[in-house]
C-alpha cells in the first residue's frame, strides 16, 4: 500500500506520520504550519495565563506520550514538505503529490482541504477527525465535550474526506480507554494513539476493497475557533476537579449505550 500523509508540525502529527510509515509504503509527508493563536482570545492577563497554561500542559503531555517522535522517520527518497497553512491545496503541491502515485491520501491536522486536491484524489482521501462525528464537528471537538461534561464523546472519526466540514462517510470511530486519574491531555493523546491505528486499518481496507463506509446522520454540534475562550478552559478544568471522570465511570455502560459508534467494517 502506497500512501502520502497530509498533516501538521506538532508531535502528535509526527507520531501519526511515523505510525503510518511503519505500516505501509509512505511516499511522502506534507506538513502545514499551524496558524491557531489561542492567546488572541484572551480579554485580560488572567485569561492569557489560563490559556497559556492549558496549551503548555498539552505540549508537555505530548512530549511524554510521543517521546520517540521528535522527527519524521521516513525511508530514503520519500518526499518531505513543510508548507504554509493551506498550501496543500496549491496546484504545485498537488502535482508533487500525484507524482508519488499514492493508493490513499491520509490526512490529520491540516487546514480545510479544497480543489484541486479533492478532485485529484477523489474517493481515496481518508481523514482523522479528532472528535466523534457527527456529534462534535469543527474545531476543538475533544475540548468541548469536556467543557460540556461529556467525556464519553471524546474520540476520533476516520472518514472519507469530502467538501463539507467533517461530513464524509465514516469508516470507523476510535475512543480512548478512560481511567481514573486521566486529565484532558491524557484523553486527547490516548485518542490519537487509537486513531492512528484506526487510520492504518481503514487505509488497508480501502486498498483491498473491503472498506464499508457509513453515511453520517443528522444532528450534533458544530464549534468554530471563535467559540474558544478562557472561560471555557476554566470550566473544563473545574469539571475535572469536581469528579467528572468518576461520575462517568460509575455509569459508563449506560452512557456509552447512548452513542452510535461505527466499528471497522460496519455496514449501514
Amino acid at each position: 500500500m502506497r500512501a502520502i500523509v497530509l498533516t501538521s508540525t506538532f508531535r502528535r502529527h509526527v507520531f501519526v506520520a511515523n505510525t503510518v510509515a511503519a505500516g505501509c509504503d509512505l511516499m511522502g509527508v506534507w506538513q502545514e504550519e499551524k496558524t491557531f493563536r489561542p492567546e488572541r482570545y484572551a480579554h485580560d492577563a488572567a485569561d492569557e495565563k489560563a490559556i497559556q497554561r492549558h496549551f503548555a500542559e498539552r505540549d508537555a503531555s505530548e512530549a511524554r506520550y510521543f517521546s520517540a517522535d521528535s522527527a519524521l522517520q521516513l525511508d530514503q527518497g520519500a518526499v518531505q514538505r513543510t508548507v504554509a497553512a493551506g498550501a496543500c491545496n496549491e496546484p504545485a503541491e498537488v502535482t508533487l503529490m500525484e507524482a508519488a502515485r499514492p493508493d490513499v491520501v491520509l490526512v490529520f491536522g491540516t487546514g480545510i482541504l479544497r480543489e484541486p486536491l479533492l478532485s485529484a484524489f477523489e474517493g481515496r482521501i481518508l481523514n482523522i477527525h479528532l472528535g466523534l462525528s457527527p456529534y462534535y464537528r469543527g474545531a476543538g471537538t475533544n475540548f468541548w465535550p469536556l467543557v460540556n461534561r461529556q467525556p464519553e464523546y471524546v474520540g476520533a472519526t476516520i472518514h472519507y474526506l469530502d467538501a463539507g466540514i467533517d461530513t464524509g462517510p465514516i469508516l470507523s470511530h476510535a475512543r480512548p480507554l478512560i481511567e481514573h486519574g486521566d486529565g484532558p491531555h491524557d484523553l486527547g493523546n490516548k485518542t490519537i494513539v487509537a486513531a492512528a491505528a484506526g487510520l492504518l486499518r481503514a487505509a488497508a481496507a480501502h486498498v483491498s476493497g473491503s472498506a464499508r463506509a457509513v453515511p453520517q446522520w443528522s444532528g450534533g454540534r458544530l464549534y468554530q475557533r471563535k467559540d474558544f475562550s478562557a472561560d471555557a478552559v476554566r470550566a473544563m478544568y473545574r469539571n475535572f476537579d469536581t469528579s467528572m471522570i468518576a461520575e462517568y465511570l460509575s455509569a459508563r455502560d449506560s452512557r456509552d449505550a447512548a452513542l452510535r459508534l461505527i466499528a471497522p467494517g460496519s455496514v449501514a
